[in-house]
């Protein structure tokens, strides 16, 4: 914990004082993939279905008893494509699949969570939340 929140520290001051912002976040996103995986950062595929704005990942990793435990969770905030609108459970598990092939480190979780965030522009105090809970072991079944 301590290791990411220097992290986070450097990555601050490099992006308060880069003149190139865009370059700077770049950088951020590629150091990120390096240090948790490449595919750590949902794609811009995964982003495109539901056109959503932004997205945040947190990675869970336990052992209890000897047994290991491993979770990932999407938030996906503001979706507004047709597809999403109609079906959120197809793209969640959509978002999902492409999320599993995507990260290099899969191996180390056995499950995902997609959260659908919708915030109301008016009262950001406004907030609905759908999750959609799935196995990775489906997916990689799956591709077999």
């Amino acid at each position: 914990m301590k290791r990411i929140s220097i992290l986070y520290l450097i990555v601050f001051a490099v992006l308060l004082t880069s003149c190139d912002s865009e370059l700077a976040l770049k950088r951020l996103v590629w150091g990120m993939n390096k240090m948790m995986g490449d595919g750590f950062f949902p794609s811009s595929e995964i982003l495109a279905l539901g056109e959503f704005e932004s997205t945040e990942v947190n990675v869970k990793s336990e052992t209890v008893n000897g047994e290991s435990s491993g979770l990932i969770e999407i938030k996906l905030y503001n979706g507004k494509s047709e597809a999403f609108l109609r079906n959120q459970e197809s793209v969640a598990r959509e978002c999902a699949e492409l999320y599993v092939k995507g990260f290099s480190k899969i191996a180390d979780y056995q499950n995902i969570i997609i959260y659908f965030v919708q915030t109301d522009p008016m009262n950001m105090e406004n907030v609905a939340i759908n999750e959609y809970q799935f196995e990775i072991k489906d997916f990689l079944e799956s591709n077999e």
